[in-house]
């Protein structure tokens, strides 16, 4: 899952730099930037160097964790909702325009939230799932009334394509701007470019 796959590189660059271990561990993830340094990074994007992005991403991990540990009676990990809240840090920080007046870690916190509303409700509806031609009901004139029936155009569905199409193009090409190696271990999570899906163990 692209979610997991964002936060998983992340925590697992920080380990290996020794800079955290675990969420619930003695080290601790690195503080937010100082009101100068944020806007340090910002100049530099606004420069082109997009590079510096994985710095806001890094330093606003406390923010995802907190916001996680809102939904830990959700059912769903901690380590779970922490991966898919990075996802929504990460679009926050591509995203994000300093000239809306609006900081940052606001933009960010409504990223996080409604990433992980978003993963729950998918969740949710596939443990309901049912079939789009099972009847719901019958009406005045004894025709069944299907699933199928009250579901969107296919004008939403082609818009939802669309959405997702450009959340891989955005999620792919942070991939790729990784490591070798760290780039190998996401594609091999998430099942990307011709990988199997792995588990988190087997990777």
């Amino acid at each position: 899952m692209k979610i997991i796959e964002k936060i998983k590189k992340l925590l697992l660059r920080l380990r290996q730099e020794n800079t955290i271990h675990y969420i619930n561990g003695p080290e601790t993830l690195p503080p937010p930037l100082s009101k100068q340094e944020e806007q340090a990074v910002m100049e530099e994007i606004a420069k082109g160097n997009d590079s510096v992005r994985e710095k806001l991403i890094v330093h606003n991990l406390r923010l995802v964790v907190y916001i996680a540990k809102k939904f830990e009676n959700s059912g769903v990990g901690i380590e779970d909702l922490v991966s898919i809240g990075t996802i929504g840090l990460i679009k926050a920080v591509n995203t994000f325009c300093p000239e809306k007046n609006i900081k940052l870690a606001t933009y960010a916190s409504r990223c996080i939230e409604n990433e992980i509303l978003m993963y729950l409700r998918k969740s949710s509806s596939l443990k309901n799932e049912v079939s789009i031609d099972e009847p719901l009901n019958i009406d005045w004139d004894g025709n069944e009334l299907l699933l199928s029936d009250v579901l969107g155009s296919d004008s939403d569905e082609i818009g939802r394509g669309i959405e997702q199409e450009d959340e891989k193009m955005l999620l792919m090409r942070f991939v790729d701007g990784l490591p070798p190696r760290e780039r190998q271990i996401m594609e091999m999570r998430f099942g990307m470019n011709g990988y199997g899906e792995y588990t988190q163990k087997d990777v």
